[in-house]
């Protein structure tokens, strides 16, 4: 986890096998780490993730969970889409999921184009 000062934008990487109970511990982390620093922008990078958690916990994430844990509603979440086909069909129903619940989400293939549309005005 990291915090890009000059663009404010918190950088979350999952590298090798992540479980649902990794996503929900790193994304607590990251959303108090974005509420300190006032930060509506999140890079997460997924290129190398594997994951190993259901649909059903996933859909959790924005459904109910990011507003409990105090995330801002104007956030925006940039995926890295991930090499793992798995890995990669399950972030895509991630990112449908979280935009059809209202929140802001898109996935890209690198983080030049990631970090453009979270810099959009």
């Amino acid at each position: 986890m990291d915090h890009y000062k000059e663009e404010n934008v918190m950088v979350l990487t999952y590298l090798g096998v992540m479980s649902f109970r990794d996503i929900v511990e790193s994304s607590i982390t990251n959303i108090n780490q974005a509420n300190e620093h006032s930060s509506t922008k999140m890079l997460i990078d997924c290129a190398y993730l594997e994951i190993k958690a259901n649909r059903t916990e996933l859909f959790e994430l924005p459904n109910s969970l990011y507003t409990k844990w105090g995330m801002n509603p104007a956030t925006r979440l940039a995926l890295i889409e991930p090499r793992n086909l798995h890995a990669k069909t399950t972030a895509e129903f991630y990112v449908f999921a979280t935009q059809n619940l209202g929140w802001f989400a898109k996935m890209f293939k690198n983080r030049k184009k990631a970090l453009e549309w979270l810099n959009e005005k």
